[in-house]
């Protein structure tokens, strides 16, 4: 097939999927927003702020849990109306030929979720908002494309061969799954098959066509990364280099730089939004053609003018002109090249050295680290020892836990030929050095740790060097109402609600839920905000340059190198992260 008839359909679409990507997009930005109005107002009738990951039994123990576990089902299932449904049902009709009706789409997307109502479709449920956007291959709906495993959960993973083993062996399953289960909805929506009569046809289609599928896909997916990257360079890289290479004033050079990083930024964004539209307008065109025995073809049609599009266009490049030209002029203000962002060691010196050890505090401040994390446990005789697993099998090869242990024997223990420390020893290494951040942890973490770490920090007189941690929110919630005099910081890797309205004094959260108007938000009530576990160098680089008041990072060296050289950035580099961080 020649290239120019493998683009021409895509082409063709354009304007028709664009309107309704921005339709769909309006609708379901509203529904989003009117359920987390919804759910904020059932959290407020219940005292709470936010739903969290220490606190996640609150939904299954309240009746406004309850409502809101409803209501997060229903928009799933709006997103599955529009985003898949009524997504086919549009793609169908372009592709025919046909003048798509944007209401009848959506009409018939709500009026398909009656197939989903057996066990098939809740496999498909989950398998569109779950387990694609974990494993990036398959149908998926916006509201959940960023779902992902935990980095400290993939931590674990990749650490140990067998589970990782494991982990890309179920990867591989659930793709070959996605393959051959990818026409089902097609089946149900455009021939009216039921979910079962879809899945053995998809079966069918597949087994007789695979080569060929996969061949089709291979060569769309290479031409779209060619439709992508060619704009890319001739018009904002490419230019955005020779601007680079010419003198001029500061401010026309700045203007210069702004328009063409907005240039790719507008590129790359149109295309993460019409990607799934394309994918689907191929694989629908794959459908029509197997179903056939290859008798369907594509129609070219005639030529049309779209001023809708056009207008957009023109608007649209007017806006990047005047905000190039008034980005220039306010450069200092609206482009932050200030890194206020600290850098803080996890398990106290993170690979710098023997984690949980008074080394790595020690190591971690000669490093330059503004703070230090650590973990404790409880012993049998009820003293406090350093130890993030649950046992010391990892770290000293004894597979007990701490508080299978008295103090002496732990004391016997090394970590890579340091000895486990005390709480108290730690607090004495970081005395005016670093502030340290003593997570609650493990079986232990009680009231009993609660009430005992905070007579232990003020017996050292540390309570303005220290802050207590945890993801037990009902521990921190203690410590608040107790000791209000206590730094406290709550640990999370889930959220729904308004988060900043906890009572603690920092919240820590895992990368994926630190968004920049979390930050914000946090920052409006008073509070600081961390990051964690930021280990990866593009992570790094990201959340330095944000407004997160600091990182908790393995990485402390690298974390430090990178923060220097982001201090020394030249205007161009800072326009371009900052645009990068728009994408996200």
């Amino acid at each position: 097939m020649k290239l120019k008839n493998r683009i021409l359909p895509f082409w063709q679409a354009i304007p028709k999927l664009l309107l309704f990507q921005i339709a769909s997009s309006l609708f379901l930005t509203l529904v989003t927003w009117a359920v987390s109005a919804l759910s904020n107002l059932l959290l407020g009738l219940s005292g709470k702020a936010a739903v969290s990951s220490g606190d996640l039994t609150f939904l299954f123990t309240s009746w406004q849990g309850y409502v809101m576990i409803l209501l997060v089902l229903l928009m799933v299932l709006t997103y599955i109306a529009v985003e898949i449904n009524a997504l086919i049902l549009y793609c169908g009709k372009v592709i025919d030929g046909e003048q798509p009706s944007l209401r009848q789409s959506v009409k018939g997307g709500f009026a398909a979720l009656k197939q989903y109502l057996n066990l098939r479709g809740v496999l498909i449920i989950l398998y569109a908002t779950v387990i694609s956007p974990v494993i990036g291959l398959g149908f998926s709906i916006s509201l959940t494309e960023t779902f992902y495993i935990p980095r400290f959960i993939m931590s674990v993973i990749d650490a140990n061969p067998l589970y990782h083993t494991g982990f890309l062996l179920v990867q591989v399953i659930l793709a070959v799954i996605a393959i051959i289960y990818c026409f089902i909805m097609h089946g149900v929506l455009l021939d009216g098959m039921t979910m079962k009569q879809a899945s053995v046809n998809s079966r069918r289609l597949i087994a007789r066509n695979w080569k060929n599928y996969l061949f089709e896909m291979l060569c769309f997916f290479v031409i779209a990364m060619l439709a992508l990257f060619i704009p890319l360079v001739l018009l904002s890289w490419l230019p955005l280099l020779v601007v680079q290479m010419i003198p001029m004033a500061q401010t026309a050079s700045l203007c210069f730089d702004i328009f063409f990083c907005l240039v790719s930024l507008i590129i790359v964004m149109l295309a993460m939004m019409m990607a799934l539209s394309f994918l689907m307008i191929k694989l629908t065109m794959l459908y029509k053609k197997y179903s056939s025995e290859g008798v369907w073809q594509y129609q070219k049609r005639e030529k049309r003018r779209h001023p809708v599009v056009i207008t957009l266009i023109v608007l649209l490049s007017a806006a990047v002109v005047l905000f190039s030209i008034g980005g220039s002029f306010v450069y200092d203000q609206v482009f932050v090249h200030e890194i206020k962002t600290e850098v803080v060691a996890h398990r106290a010196g993170g690979v710098e050295a023997p984690e949980n050890t008074v080394k790595g505090i020690e190591t971690a401040w000669v490093l330059g680290a503004k703070g230090c994390e650590i973990d404790i446990q409880r012993t049998a005789d009820g003293y406090y020892v350093v130890n993030h697993d649950n046992d010391f099998s990892r770290v000293a090869g004894v597979g007990k836990k701490p508080s299978e242990m008295t103090l002496a024997q732990v004391k016997e223990l090394r970590v890579d030929g340091e000895p486990v420390p005390t709480l108290e020893d730690m607090l004495d290494a970081s005395r005016d050095k670093v502030t340290l951040f003593v997570e609650l942890k493990g079986e232990s973490a009680d009231l009993q740790m609660a009430d005992d770490a905070v007579r232990i920090i003020k017996e050292k007189g540390m309570e303005e060097q220290t802050v207590l941690i945890s993801l037990k929110y009902d521990v921190l919630e203690y410590i608040e109402q107790q000791y209000p005099e206590m730094l406290t910081g709550y640990l999370a890797f889930i959220s729904f609600g308004q988060i900043e309205n906890t009572p603690f004094d920092y919240l820590a959260l895992e990368e994926e839920i630190a968004t920049d108007d979390t930050i914000e938000s946090v920052h409006e009530k008073g509070k600081k905000l961390i990051v964690w576990t930021v280990n990866e160098e593009d992570d790094i680089e990201q959340f330095l340059t944000s407004d997160a008041d600091a990182i908790i990072t393995d990485s402390v060296k690298l974390s430090g190198e990178i923060k220097e050289r982001l201090e020394n950035r030249l205007p161009v580099e800072v326009i371009i992260q900052a645009f990068i961080g728009l994408i996200g």
